[in-house]
């Protein structure tokens, strides 16, 4: 089974997704991860056709670039704002989109970014698209992060970040014809991953 999960920055795609995967034994991608990492190439000087999966038997693939196994170094905000300036190049999308299509292959995975289910993965069996006010994903970035800046600046990062995903012209961000979406707002994390979860669940139901 392939699922995907799209939405905008700060939604919690990575931490629903991430519980999801593991409740039902899916391997677990973040499509962000893999811009973060070009990002990082980019920086530092390496060649970014050596970006790589590779599956260790975890629930997530190991990801590495020019030899190097990456993880922590990908979390500053330098690394998120090159990123996403990245995302809009062609050649890097590309790369990327190939990247996971290839990794994904006849493997049971769950992705999550902001065009999975638009121009990745299209044909994938659940398509789920999470939202949620601009204001919450503000108060939810701010607990997460250590950092001073106010709520405010944040919201204003966020609204800035949905209108660059959103108006770009190489794959806006914007829901699949045929996703679930889901406005989160209102709900907790909790509640969020039982309805993704049960979507799922009604889809195998179906097919069996």
């Amino acid at each position: 089974m392939q699922v995907t999960i799209d939405g905008p920055a700060g939604v919690g795609k990575t931490s629903v997704g991430r519980k999801v995967a593991r409740r039902f034994s899916l391997l677990f991608i973040q499509s962000g991860q893999l811009y973060r990492a070009l990002a990082y190439g980019r920086i530092n000087d390496l060649d970014l056709e050596s970006l790589s999966l590779r599956s260790r038997g975890k629930t997530e693939p190991e990801l590495s670039i020019g030899g190097e196994k990456v993880r922590e170094e990908l979390t500053t905000e330098v690394i998120g704002e090159k990123a996403s300036k990245l995302a809009k190049e062609e050649g890097i999308r590309n790369l990327v989109n190939e990247i996971i299509v290839d990794f994904a292959g006849d493997r049971d995975v769950l992705v999550e970014g902001r065009d999975i289910g638009t121009e990745v993965l299209t044909e994938a069996e659940v398509k789920i698209y999470l939202t949620a006010s601009a204001e919450e994903r503000a108060r939810r970035r701010k607990k997460q992060m250590k950092t001073d800046r106010t709520l405010e600046e944040i919201e204003a990062g966020i609204k800035k970040r949905d209108n660059r995903d959103q108006t770009r012209k190489l794959a806006p961000l914007e829901p699949a014809e045929d996703a679930i979406i889901i406005d989160t707002t209102s709900l907790s994390e909790r509640e969020v991953v039982e309805r993704v979860s049960g979507i799922i669940t009604d889809h195998e139901i179906r097919e069996k």
